[in-house]
């Protein structure tokens, strides 16, 4: 879809809207930022609103790819939500709480985009998952797999919702541990209890380590 140079590019873009929020970076910021002229950067993008588009483009493509490589090295459904919480954490905890807003006020269409891609893609990631984890017997067997699905994808959204959830005081990686931590004791079997513990807690005390 995009050069090599171009998903450069855009990664750069988008740790720069991450850091400070799209509406306060001009083109011209970023045309400098990337060490490029404005006529080389309108060339790939017709205007904010196309780089906005192109950048969330580039993030949900890389997202399906480390979905992906997440699973194919997962031992098992919770081994696979726990490396999943650690990669969204990871990129939540760089995001300035204002994106969002941001995002959803000046570039509707993109949001609206992602939002469908929650809808298709993530909601059938977490079905698929569930559905994983009830044949291996750590998920319980007596929950709509269907109904927890969308659960997993109303509730993942809900954390950007400022009614419910102002920042500060929350910030979207720690609402998202909590909710997640949340939505996998409301999932597991007695077998799948004692898996989820031993992983949070070997992945927890790796943390320590590192810090």
């Amino acid at each position: 879809m995009f050069t090599e140079q171009q998903e450069k590019w855009l990664k750069r873009v988008e740790e720069l809207f991450f850091k400070l929020g799209i509406k306060s970076i001009t083109m011209d910021d970023v045309a400098r930022e990337l060490g490029i002229s404005k006529k080389t950067l309108y060339a790939f993008v017709e205007s904010k609103d196309d780089l906005v588009s192109k950048v969330m483009d580039r993030h949900m493509a890389e997202q399906c790819r480390i979905d992906e490589a997440v699973h194919a090295k997962s031992a098992n459904a919770i081994d696979e939500m726990v490396r999943l919480i650690q990669q969204i954490m990871t990129d939540l905890g760089q995001m300035k709480p204002n994106v969002v807003h941001e995002m959803q006020k000046y570039h509707r269409d993109v949001w609206d985009r992602i939002h469908d891609f929650q809808q298709s893609y993530i909601l059938n990631l977490a079905r698929q998952n569930l559905e994983w984890g009830c044949r291996e017997g750590l998920y319980r067997l007596d929950f709509d797999v269907e109904i927890a699905a969308r659960f997993y994808i109303a509730g993942a959204m809900s954390i950007f919702d400022e009614q419910y959830f102002p920042k500060p005081p929350y910030t979207f990686d720690g609402l998202f541990k909590e909710f997640i931590t949340n939505y996998l004791y409301s999932l597991v079997s007695e077998k799948g209890l004692n898996v989820l513990k031993e992983k949070l807690e070997t992945d927890s005390n790796a943390t320590t380590h590192k810090t």
